[in-house]
C-alpha cells in the first residue's frame, strides 16, 4: 500500500478543473486498502492431507490406499513443521494392526521379499535359452539374401515370377502358393528360363513352352506346389524327371550358362531371352498381389501400398525396382549444378554439401600451417 497515492486519491474531488494531481483508475484500485480475505495466504490447513495423498485416495477409491503414505517425495518443509506439533491420528494407528492381522490370518508363512533370489520364475520353468534350438525356433527369410538392383537380375526375377504365375493360372492353383518355394533347383530354373510369354492379355494362355516334355515336367512340378506333399519332395522328383529328359533328348532343353556357380544369382544367367512378359496386365487384384509378392521375394524390393496402386503392368513394376518409377527428388544443389548459366559466372561456385571454414583453409593452403602450429604447441 502506498500512502502518497491514497492522499492524492482523497484530494481529487476537491480539485475543480486541475489535472496536475489526477490519479488513474488503476492507481486508485491499487492504492485502496485490500480486504482481509484477499490478504490471506492460499495454503492447506495444518491438519489437511497433501495433494499426492488425496490423488492416491481418488485413484484407489478408498481412504486407506495401499502402499506408502506419500510415495511421491514425502512431506514438504511446512508439512513436517506442522506434523511435529500435531499428535498422530488415532484412526491410522488403529487400522495398521488390523491389516497385519489380516495378512497373518491369510498366510502365516508370508515373508516380504527383499531381493529376487529364491523367487519363482514367471514363464518358462527352466532356462529356456540353455536348450538346443528346435524347429519352431528356426527362422527363414521370406526374400532373397541380396537385393538386386541391376537390370539383368531384375528382368530374370520378373520373368520367373511371370512364368510361375502363368503356370498357376493354367493349373487353376492358388497363385500365392509359388512363394512357398524360395528358390528352385538349377534344372527347373533352366526350363523356366527357356519359356516365353506372349502378351495376349490372358495369364492362363500367355505361356509358350519350348517343347512338350518341358510343359509336362513343369506342370507336374507346379501341381505339387501348394498341395499336401512337401515342396522338397516335389523338387527331388522334378529333378529326376529333368535328368531323364536331358539324357533322352541329348541337351534339347537348354545349354549350360557361362557361369555355373551356385553362388551367382539366377545360376549365372545375365538377362532374359524375350521381354514379352513386360506387357502382361496387372488389373486383377489377386493376380497383381501374387505377382508383386513373388517378384518382391525374388528381387528383394519392397512395394509400398501407394506404389502398388499406381502399378498396372509388369513393366511398371520392373521400372519401380530399377528406380525409374517414383524417382527420388533431386536436391537444390543438383538442379543448380545443371544450370549452365550459373556455372559460366566467374564469381559463383556450387557445392552439394555445406562448406565450412576448414574447407576454405584447405583450399587456400592454410590447413597445413594451422596443423603445424598446433603440433608445435602440443595441441594436436
Amino acid at each position: 500500500m502506498r500512502p502518497s497515492l491514497r492522499l492524492l486519491n482523497l484530494e481529487v474531488p476537491s480539485l475543480q478543473g486541475s489535472r496536475a494531481l489526477y490519479v488513474c483508475s488503476g492507481c486508485r484500485q491499487e492504492a485502496r486498502p485490500r480486504p482481509i480475505a484477499a490478504r490471506q495466504f492460499l495454503r492447506h490447513a495444518s491438519n489437511a492431507d497433501s495433494l499426492s495423498e488425496r490423488v492416491r485416495r481418488k485413484i484407489w477409491g478408498t481412504d486407506n490406499p495401499p502402499g506408502e503414505k506419500d510415495p511421491y517425495g514425502g512431506q514438504g518443509v511446512l508439512e513436517r513443521k506442522f506434523s511435529k506439533q500435531q499428535p498422530p491420528k488415532q484412526e491410522e494407528v488403529a487400522e495398521q494392526p488390523e491389516e497385519v492381522e489380516d495378512l497373518t490370518l491369510t498366510d502365516a508363512s508370508y515373508e516380504p521379499a527383499t531381493t529376487w533370489a529364491g523367487l519363482e520364475r514367471v514363464g518358462h520353468l527352466n532356462r529356456w535359452n540353455d536348450y538346443p534350438r528346435s524347429e519352431a525356433d528356426t527362422y527363414e527369410s521370406f526374400a532373397v539374401k541380396t537385393k538386386h538392383n541391376q537390370k539383368g537380375p531384375l528382368s530374370l526375377a520378373a520373368h520367373q515370377a511371370a512364368v510361375e504365375i502363368c503356370l498357376m493360372h493354367a493349373l487353376n492353383k492358388p497363385l500365392v502358393s509359388v512363394c512357398d518355394v524360395t528358390e528352385h533347383e538349377k534344372p527347373i530354373f533352366d526350363m523356366i528360363y527357356e519359356c516365353k510369354i506372349q502378351p495376349n492379355g490372358e495369364w492362363s494362355k500367355a505361356l509358350e513352352y519350348p517343347n512338350k516334355r518341358t510343359q509336362d515336367t513343369l506342370a507336374y512340378i507346379f501341381e505339387q506346389i501348394g498341395a499336401q506333399p512337401a515342396a522338397p519332395a516335389a523338387e527331388e522328383t522334378a529333378e529326376d524327371l529333368v535328368e531323364a529328359s536331358e539324357l533322352e533328348e541329348n541337351g534339347e532343353i537348354a545349354d549350360e550358362p557361362a557361369s555355373d556357380s551356385q553362388d551367382a544369382p539366377f545360376f549365372g544367367y545375365q538377362d532374359v531371352q524375350d521381354e514379352g512378359f513386360l506387357s502382361l496386365p496387372l488389373t486383377d487384384a489377386v493376380t497383381k498381389f501374387a505377382y508383386l509378392k513373388r517378384f518382391s521375394q525374388l528381387s528383394g524390393h519392397y512395394f509400398p501400398d501407394p506404389i502398388m496402386q499406381q502399378i498396372s503392368t509388369v513393366k511398371q513394376a520392373v521400372a519401380y525396382a530399377q528406380g525409374e518409377l517414383n524417382k527420388k527428388p533431386k536436391k537444390l544443389a543438383e538442379y543448380l549444378a545443371e544450370d549452365q548459366r550459373l556455372l559460366s559466372l566467374p564469381n559463383v561456385k556450387i557445392f552439394d554439401k555445406r562448406r565450412t571454414t576448414l574447407h576454405r583453409d584447405d583450399e587456400m593452403g592454410r590447413k597445413k600451417i594451422i596443423e603445424a602450429a598446433l603440433r608445435a604447441r602440443g595441441l594436436l
